[in-house]
């Protein structure tokens, strides 16, 4: 646990020391900055809430699966709640109350839950490859400047993921703790596949969440004066996504936005340009998250509280 902490935090700090660095060597992004206007960055909150929104009603339909009815409050909150312990707790911390949240109130199996939830991040990420190839494809006949390398990256993505669902994996040692996940990503989807209407529901709420995040780096772009195509916007929040697999600083802070710095470059849009924009969506998700978060934490506390004095 010592070890954890000390290269979370030792990462956070590179991290962030580069893109200061970066940041006092190109003073002209802020520059950027004067073009937001406040009906852009309302519309950039929506955009973040309808996210959190989303993630809470995947959490309300696997729950369902196991027979527990999550009230408004409580998948709502537990969406909130854990996106405000990603940032303040090392390693994705934000999960850790969600599962004692589930456990604790509604008795649930923590162990075929945890399956479906790793199959979840496959058919997620299998998702974002198939909208990332299929985007880099329309803006290639659109003309516009889309590197080999991206399509390539998300078809891999893609055809990987396809093989894993297919093939049967041997057993590994629990050390591998990668590919452990890998198996137990397979096995959810292979439980997930055999009940469809979940399968398509879940479906729908990933899509969903990959155009309100394509959406708000969009806005974000837009917001900053930069001309952008929707489809280009799109492909760098769906690199950006790929960030959460070097989950080594408080959600991903400083981690996202070099990826994003890094894809906004590789198409051409800019390294400047894509930090800012990917500092403002950080902002915003910031300030629901450390608004919004406290009071569900609240909430949820005492739901937990009461049920624990019933028993």
């Amino acid at each position: 646990m010592l070890f954890n902490k000390w290269l979370q935090f030792t990462s956070l700090f590179v991290v962030l020391s580069l893109i200061s660095w970066y940041l006092a060597r190109n003073p002209d992004s802020f520059i950027l900055l004067q073009h937001l206007r406040f009906s852009d960055f309302l519309f950039l909150l929506v955009l973040r809430v309808l996210f959190l929104l989303v993630n809470g009603l995947i959490l309300k339909a696997y729950a369902a699966k196991f027979m527990i009815h999550l009230k408004h409050k409580e998948w709502i909150g537990l969406s909130f709640v854990t996106a405000l312990g990603n940032y303040i707790s090392p390693f994705s911390g934000g999960m850790l109350f969600r599962a004692g949240y589930l456990k604790l109130k509604h008795n649930l199996s923590l162990t075929k839950f945890t399956i479906l939830l790793t199959a979840n991040y496959l058919l997620a990420f299998w998702c974002v490859a198939i909208t990332g190839l299929i985007s880099s494809i329309y803006l290639n006949t659109q003309s516009a400047y889309i590197p080999w390398q991206v399509p390539f990256f998300f078809g891999c993505i893609a055809l990987i993921l396809m093989i894993l669902k297919s093939l049967p994996l041997p057993e590994f040692s629990s050390r591998y703790w990668v590919i452990k996940k890998i198996g137990e990503g397979t096995d959810g989807l292979k439980v997930l596949i055999q009940d469809k209407m979940l399968f398509i529901q879940i479906i729908f709420y990933i899509f969903l969440n990959i155009i309100a995040n394509g959406l708000s780096f969009y806005v974000a772009f837009r917001s900053i004066g930069f001309d952008i195509f929707f489809s280009q916007a799109l492909i760098i929040s769906l690199i950006a996504v790929f960030s959460l697999l070097i989950n080594i600083t408080p959600a991903n802070l400083g981690i996202q936005e070099a990826v994003v710095s890094f894809a906004s470059s590789a198409l051409k849009v800019g390294v400047g340009e894509g930090l800012v924009v990917a500092l403002i969506i950080r902002a915003a998700t910031m300030i629901l998250v450390f608004t919004l978060g406290p009071v569900f934490l609240h909430t949820l506390s005492k739901i937990q509280s009461a049920n624990s004095a019933h028993e």
